[in-house]
């Protein structure tokens, strides 16, 4: 079953703005292009809204992925691929659940 987007997140999808484009890099295995394309240090990690975003696009059922928010060992999964392009608070929340 699908859940609906937030209005800020159907905006986002509708513009396909800078916050859509991180989530998709994150769901398609492409944050190298994201990484490419910013200049501050920090904006090149993955951050805790970026994985709400795009864990709230697979929900919605608008996007699919081969990573699974759904399950600890999906988590994981995300984890060990991703390693230290995650920043601490991102690899705090993606466990959240789990701790």
């Amino acid at each position: 079953m699908s859940e609906p987007l937030n209005p800020d997140d159907m905006q986002a999808l509708l513009t396909h703005n800078r916050r859509y484009q991180r989530a998709v890099a994150i769901l398609k295995d492409q944050w190298q292009l994201i990484m490419a394309d910013e200049t501050l240090a920090y904006r090149q990690q993955i951050a805790p809204a970026d994985l709400q975003f795009a864990r709230a696009l697979l929900r919605s059922g608008t996007l699919t992925s081969r990573f699974n928010f759904g399950s600890y060992a999906g988590v994981q999964t995300l984890r060990q691929h991703y390693g230290n392009l995650l920043s601490g608070a991102a690899q705090r929340w993606l466990v959240h659940d789990y701790v």
